[in-house]
């Protein structure tokens, strides 16, 4: 996530609405996850901090669903409806903690094909 604010730096300066800095920023995120799924078998910085992978290999269709579920869960951070950070609280205490508690995998894993990371 480090990476992604220092690549968003540039785009803090520009002449626009927040709303398009805040697309902005996700779509950075999405980009710098999608160069890890093409160049890295999937495994972003995180996993390789964590020492965390895949727990078999999963199809590009999986990987894509997973990349954009992921990415939607980020973008409830910078968006919400009643006050601040209201969607990833929601999004954090009805959808990944449940998920993970009964089925041993976040919510994006879970509906991208059960997808299951582990620790080596």
């Amino acid at each position: 996530v480090i990476i992604v604010f220092i690549l968003f730096i540039p785009f803090l300066f520009l002449d626009i609405t927040l709303f398009y800095k805040k697309i902005i920023l996700i779509t950075i995120f999405f980009i710098y996850n999608l160069i890890f799924l093409v160049y890295n078998k999937n495994r972003c910085l995180g996993m390789i901090i964590m020492n965390t992978y895949w727990e078999k290999e999963y199809s590009l269709k999986q990987e894509l669903i997973y990349l954009f579920l992921y990415t939607f869960s980020y973008a409830t951070l910078f968006f919400y409806i009643y006050f601040p950070f209201d969607l990833f609280i929601v999004n954090i205490l009805f959808l990944q903690l449940p998920t993970i508690l009964i089925k041993q995998t976040t919510f994006h894993g879970y509906f991208s094909g059960n997808m299951i990371s582990i620790k080596k």
